[in-house]
């Protein structure tokens, strides 16, 4: 096969890992789309597959391994060419093409805009690793394809990382922070949110450092300003992945006055003893996250927050688990995630001193999550009662006594939290609104009666 065929050519891709990632997965979907190849409904149907890696954790790194061999192994029809993008490309290098024999090339995160040619070589039987450098800026690849539902979409403003905490891979494979030009987000924005978007969640490695490099100053917050005043019909704004020291006052003050801004932040504190957190090169300690919590539910009423923690991280006593699990009743949050850590090689925590047992590991974070639920349901239980807008995600089935229905809450960011179930013989399609009263709770959805539909989305 080659080019001059291409419009035979199905392409299909497996997007693994992050939100940020599967924004990379639907640029290289998106560019392929336009230059004439066919998009494929699954791999099983495609002539090439690319599969777009992560490398977060060890079991990431599996997943995106069994991927690849389940790709290049197909239970009907026959082998595909099958690409590796992505994190675990850019962490292993040609390693891979050794390992891997199925794999016909590999492509790291910073050779996209390479892809058409790359391909073109693999089409001609070359098997290639293109491993470039981060360029100096950064800028997408063009329009994507979306393999999410159009209404509710990620928006990546940044790719790498400066934060350099010891036990991640991030700044090595991705490069430093590189902020997206503001108006290339702005014009991405207006085409999603004419194109039907009603949520846009903000991605990035770290949203809060958005601007730094741009400007010698984070503003994530003036961006947002941009944003609300260039796209005012846009109903919800999300922020993910906000670095906790980096939480501004103007960030908070724009949350709190502003509608459109979803009453939701997304903190990764990683751990709540100074003493780990120190060791992991995070750039604060318990004094500095407790206060910033207290302050966020003084000024933003109503805030719902999510955390990721990472339990075993070397070094981690029993004493300081203890005072995390302390911390989080101390402070409950709404929205937990939980991992235990993955030694990395290539990074300074692979090398530091009294290592945890993985079993030990794996056992404080099933601990911690059990404590968790018993804080989510609490927290979801006081919301019974309360009317609240949802956005529709997507019809679950329909019954003898109408359908039954999965929609979110501001306070319920797509994928990574729950949702809300509610039945009614109105006809609804996702993206959507509804104002209902939440009947029923568990640790991670809500149940919710007599629904109706609206117009635009309530400011509560």
């Amino acid at each position: 096969m080659n080019l001059h065929a291409r419009g035979t050519i199905k392409v299909a891709a497996v997007a693994l890992g992050c939100a940020k990632n599967r924004v990379d997965t639907e640029e290289i979907l998106g560019l392929l789309g336009r230059h004439r190849f066919t998009i494929a409904a699954a791999p099983e149907d495609a002539d090439i597959v690319v599969v777009n890696t992560c490398s977060f954790i060890e079991s990431a790194q599996q997943e995106s391994i069994d991927a690849i061999l389940q790709a290049a192994r197909p239970s009907t029809g026959s082998r595909p060419i099958v690409i590796a993008a992505g994190c675990l490309v850019q962490h292993y290098g040609e390693a891979l093409l050794q390992k891997i024999p199925e794999l016909s090339g590999i492509i790291g995160v910073h050779s996209y805009k390479e892809l058409l040619p790359f391909i073109n070589r693999c089409l001609a039987g070359q098997r290639e690793a293109l491993i470039l450098p981060p360029e100096k800026n950064y800028s997408s690849l063009g329009p994507r394809l979306l393999t999410t539902p159009a209404h509710s979409v990620y928006v990546k403003i940044a790719e790498g990382c400066s934060n350099r905490c010891r036990y991640c891979l991030i700044p090595t494979m991705r490069g430093r922070s590189r902020s997206r030009n503001p108006q290339e987000i702005i014009d991405e924005v207006k085409e999603l949110v004419g194109g039907g978007a009603q949520e846009i969640n903000l991605v990035a490695q770290d949203t809060t450092a958005y601007g730094l490099d741009l400007t010698g100053a984070p503003d994530l917050a003036g961006l947002l300003k941009m944003l609300l005043r260039a796209v005012p019909q846009l109903p919800w704004l999300r922020v993910l992945y906000a670095y906790p020291s980096r939480v501004s006052d103007a960030l908070i003050d724009l949350i709190a006055d502003r509608p459109q801004l979803c009453k939701y932040l997304d903190l990764p504190l990683q751990h709540a003893h100074s003493e780990i957190l120190e060791r992991m090169g995070r750039r604060y300690g318990t004094a500095e996250i407790e206060a910033l919590i207290v302050k966020l539910r003084q000024r933003i009423p109503g805030l719902a927050l999510r955390a990721t923690y990472m339990t075993g991280f070397p070094g981690e006593r029993r004493r300081h688990f203890q005072e995390l699990l302390r911390f989080m009743q101390r402070h409950p949050l709404e929205r937990v995630g939980a991992f235990a850590y993955s030694p990395q090689e290539g990074t300074a925590a692979a090398s530091l001193d009294h290592p945890v047992p993985a079993r030990v590991r794996e056992k404080r974070r099933r601990q911690l999550m059990l404590l968790q639920k018993n804080i989510s349901l609490a927290l979801n239980r006081k919301l019974i009662g309360r009317r609240m807008t949802l956005l529709v995600d997507r019809v679950i089935e329909n019954t003898p006594h109408g359908t039954l229905y999965y929609g979110r809450t501001q306070y319920q960011a797509p994928e990574v939290d729950g949702g809300v179930y509610f039945k009614t013989a109105s006809v609804l399609k996702p993206g959507q609104w509804v104002s209902a009263r939440i009947a029923a709770a568990n640790p991670y959805d809500l149940l919710a009666v007599q629904p109706h539909p609206v117009q635009f989305p309530a400011s509560k």
